[in-house]
């Protein structure tokens, strides 16, 4: 094969991984805004490059702002490129507020822009994720920022089915008009589900409240905000008829990075 048709060839190439990229990025919910820069560095060639990405985010009558910084790297093996982690960073006046966390993506999956966001700001998000053999679960993600790993990311919490949290059930003790709706209440959970400030309206003595929830898996319940995002409300932590000592016991065990019966000396999926 002569020189020109390996340039084609690796052009086509080239041309393919980036577009399965940009794919990624945009499941990742960053659209198209890296593409060009996406574009410049694979054609430079370069070994490792990040892509820096600012988004604004809307919180009551407020904005808040995250920089993220994308990483990609050059496959050891051939010319492919990856996209294996981006860090954020939820920006305030005073520097030394800020919070960052590093999130890994593992075949093409992971946390996204928004999500990101969410967790910084303290919320829980709603995943699908593999553990070590590949077998999906379900589990509620949320940052501990009182303790940090060895790579100097926070920990994660992680709240799976069996911690007993139920949103819908949760959702039902207080009088939200949209839960009438199948469609209204979907979208609600789904909402709230991604870590998002849910707008609801509270309908009490004949009057319709606009108010604000948040998803709180780790007390089993939902938070309620008013207009001005202010904290109304926090049920009490449910439980589940267990004895002071079995409630810890069980609640660490269903906090675990998987699901009890299924850990293995294998690898397991980062977040």
């Amino acid at each position: 094969m002569n020189s020109n048709s390996n340039n084609k060839t690796f052009s086509i190439m080239n041309e393919q991984n980036a577009e399965f990229l940009k794919e990624r990025l945009f499941y990742l919910g960053f659209g198209d805004k890296l593409n060009a820069k996406l574009e410049k560095n694979m054609k430079a060639g370069k070994e490792q490059f990040q892509i820096p990405f600012r988004g604004e985010f809307s919180k009551g009558d407020k904005k808040d702002l995250v920089d993220y910084q994308v990483d990609f790297s050059k496959s050891k093996q051939g010319d492919m490129y990856f996209v294996n982690k981006y860090q954020a960073t939820l920006k305030n006046e005073d520097a030394e507020k800020e919070k960052s966390q590093t999130f890994y993506i593992n075949k093409g999956n992971g946390v996204t822009a928004k999500e990101a966001y969410n967790m910084l700001d303290g919320r829980a998000v709603n995943k699908k994720l593999m553990d070590r053999e590949d077998n999906p679960y379900q589990a509620w993600l949320q940052i501990n920022f009182k303790e940090k790993e060895d790579n100097g990311n926070h920990k994660l919490n992680r709240y799976h089915t069996a911690y007993g949290f139920d949103l819908e059930k949760s959702l039902s003790k207080h009088p939200i008009k949209e839960l009438a709706d199948p469609e209204q209440k979907a979208a609600v959970m789904k909402n709230l589900e991604k870590g998002n400030l849910q707008q609801v309206t509270f309908q009490r003595e004949g009057k319709d409240e606009k108010m604000y929830l948040e998803a709180n898996p780790k007390d089993r319940n939902v938070i309620v905000y008013d207009s001005a995002m202010k904290k109304q409300f926090q049920g009490v932590k449910e439980h589940k008829g267990e004895s002071t000592d079995q409630k810890q016991k069980s609640e660490k065990n269903e906090m675990s990075e998987e699901p009890e019966g299924k850990k293995s000396k294998g690898r397991k999926m980062s977040v």
